[in-house]
């Protein structure tokens, strides 16, 4: 089976369904943005198809793991999952994300603790089905789905964006 964290870096389940019940869990999410052909800015969802969320819109993202920097994960979660490389868009950066989010009740598996990054699209070409999700499409902004996954967690995370002054740069 493919996935998105190294087989190397694979810790016995047990350790990790126990780690994940005692301690929030650092995760990077990615706001995929682009302009379509009329100039609006539009967003990548991801139907999940793997635990919890299954069948649910969700932004791409993932854990940080042991010795991997913000920017190795940025780059693991989008080269993996949809087999492009990504930039974010300024004036956030690795250090500086557009928001920081603890939610200790949106992901039944865990408490995380999310770093949320806008980035666009810089090389490669787009799985539109990956190790994690079975569909991804682009949605206006005005026009993503109501019902997402993640409790209000991903919504909240899109809405920050939508709500900067900032979101035309792109």
């Amino acid at each position: 089976m493919k996935t998105v964290v190294p087989q190397s870096k694979w810790i016995p389940d047990e350790l990790f369904h126990a780690i994940q019940q005692h301690m929030p869990v650092a995760c990077v999410d990615l706001i995929v943005l682009r302009k379509n052909k009329d100039n609006k800015i539009e967003i990548l969802l991801i139907k999940r198809k793997i635990h919890p969320e299954i069948g649910k819109w969700c932004v791409i993202g993932g854990r940080i793991i042991k010795g991997e920097s913000i920017k190795d994960t940025i780059e693991r979660q989008s080269k993996e999952e949809l087999g492009v490389s990504v930039e974010i868009l300024k004036p956030w950066s690795e250090d500086a994300p557009l928001l920081v989010m603890s939610d200790p009740v949106s992901d039944v598996q865990k408490h995380f603790v999310g770093l949320i990054f806008p980035v666009i699209i810089k090389s490669g070409e787009l799985n539109m089905n990956g190790p994690e999700f079975s569909e991804a499409k682009w949605f206006e902004l005005d026009k993503v789905p109501k019902d997402l996954g993640f409790g209000l967690a991903h919504r909240r995370e899109i809405d920050a964006f939508i709500n900067t002054e900032l979101k035309y740069n792109i």
